[in-house]
């Protein structure tokens, strides 16, 4: 009997740790799936809330005070509700519900999870298991059944469902281990502060929900609204980061940098390699991802000796030398600079939670989420500027903004090359040097 409960400890923190590290891009790749195949205005309107819940949340989560454990079961049964939602309705109304619930959980899982798991290495000999193959490969079958069956991937949102709430044991084992460390921090009040910041960041992400659904379907408004909302936004986040000019001040630069160049990467350069490679260039940008982020710490380790502050440089050197690869207009040059920029992410990733967490002076229970919240400003500044080059670039051309983002040739190349990449490579690289200049020095 214990062997049996073992192993329903063992499978429940093994899910738990494998919707951590998929939870963030699953549940969207599943409801663009569902979008692509009906084409429907009601699934495009859920896809939109789902994406700016998943962006909104990690700005408003840490704002209620509560714990770092509290959250993550929170996280488990919202996610839970969410994919069942899902399951069983295509009302609009139902939908835009299950989208919100699921975008809080998609964003917040991995940070909570992260801060949860690293007190744990620190004050118990808990092991996380993991599971990430027998589960992928578990979705993958229901996957394959759902559309096999004609089911509208009802098996798959169900299976996700259950999969959260078996994960549920799991995230209330790691509670219990984590009471002694948040016993000995002082007590939090339990209230919502700054109200006119939540007012204004509300503006900020209904503009980001406008520019989103640019992505997916043709808005006749006029340009000049358009860039209003833009110009409306950066002001709206130019706003919050001031007032957050006193957290983090040292890592800021280097966090800022982080989500802008992964939306230069996953965002403006997945539509962009199209015009260098057809309908195959997207794959190829999440494969170069890919392998960059999971590859780049050993690869830097392994060249610096385990050398962490040469490993540190080579780093950066990879990152200002692939944005100077992107700005050559050829295939070759394409790949290996976004290779070279995804190692730079892969390497930096961790070592930004190592310096987070062992550093003195920092809350450690808010620091993973002040990280992700930071880089959820450079990855929205990107996009914001994308959005303002795509829009000025389109009404000048003469071109639907859907012509970039779903070209039928690749006649336009030299256009979004000297109009949208270039600019948008140098706003990249300019933020990286500024980024390798800020690095303290040990």
């Amino acid at each position: 009997m214990s062997r049996l409960r073992r192993a329903g400890i063992d499978f429940s923190v093994g899910t738990l740790n494998f919707l951590a590290n998929i939870g963030l891009m699953l549940p969207y790749i599943l409801m663009l799936l569902k979008y692509q195949q009906t084409q429907s205005e009601t699934y495009l309107i859920a896809l939109v809330a789902f994406y700016i819940s998943r962006a909104a949340s990690i700005f408003y989560t840490k704002r209620l005070h509560l714990r770092s454990s509290t959250y993550l079961i929170a996280c488990l049964v919202l996610g839970a509700l969410g994919s069942l939602i899902f399951a069983v309705t295509t009302a609009v109304g139902w939908l835009i519900v299950g989208s919100l619930l699921w975008g809080y959980s998609a964003a917040t899982i991995w940070p909570y999870f992260l801060t949860v798991k690293l007190h744990l290495t620190q004050l118990t000999d808990f092991k996380m298991k993991r599971l990430y193959w027998v589960i992928f490969l578990g979705l993958g079958i229901m996957l394959g059944v759902d559309l096999a069956a004609g089911w509208s991937y009802t098996l798959t949102f169900s299976a996700l469902a259950l999969l959260y709430l078996a994960a549920l044991p799991g995230g209330l084992l790691l509670e219990q281990f984590t009471n002694d460390f948040y016993r000995q921090q002082a007590p939090q009040r339990h209230r919502l502060q700054q109200g006119w910041r939540w007012a204004l960041s509300l503006v900020g992400f209904a503009a980001i929900a406008v520019l989103t659904t640019l992505r997916k379907t043709q808005l006749n408004w006029p340009n000049w609204l358009l860039l209003t909302i833009i110009g409306v936004a950066l002001l709206v986040f130019a706003i919050e980061l001031y007032t957050d000019r006193n957290v983090l001040p040292q890592y800021k630069v280097r966090l800022l940098n982080r989500g802008f160049t992964m939306s230069l990467v996953l965002l403006f350069n997945s539509f962009f390699a199209y015009f260098y490679f057809g309908t195959a260039g997207m794959y190829l940008v999440f494969a170069l991802y890919l392998i960059g982020f999971e590859t780049g710490y050993p690869v830097f380790g392994k060249l610096a000796h385990d050398d962490s502050h040469q490993a540190l440089r080579l780093s950066q050197i990879s990152l200002l030398a692939g944005h100077a690869l992107l700005l050559v207009p050829w295939q070759g040059s394409f790949v290996l600079g976004l290779l070279l920029i995804t190692l730079y992410i892969g390497y930096d990733n961790p070592t930004i939670n190592a310096t987070l967490y062992g550093a003195p002076d920092i809350d450690h229970d808010t620091a993973i989420i002040h990280k992700y919240r930071f880089s959820t400003y450079g990855g929205l500044l990107c996009q914001l500027v994308m959005f303002g080059l795509i829009i000025a670039v389109s009404a000048s051309a003469n071109l639907s903004i859907l012509a970039f983002f779903k070209p039928s040739d690749a006649s336009h190349f030299w256009l979004y090359t000297w109009t949208l990449s270039w600019p948008l490579t140098l706003a990249s690289l300019g933020i990286s040097l500024g980024n390798v200049l800020h690095e303290p020095k040990n």
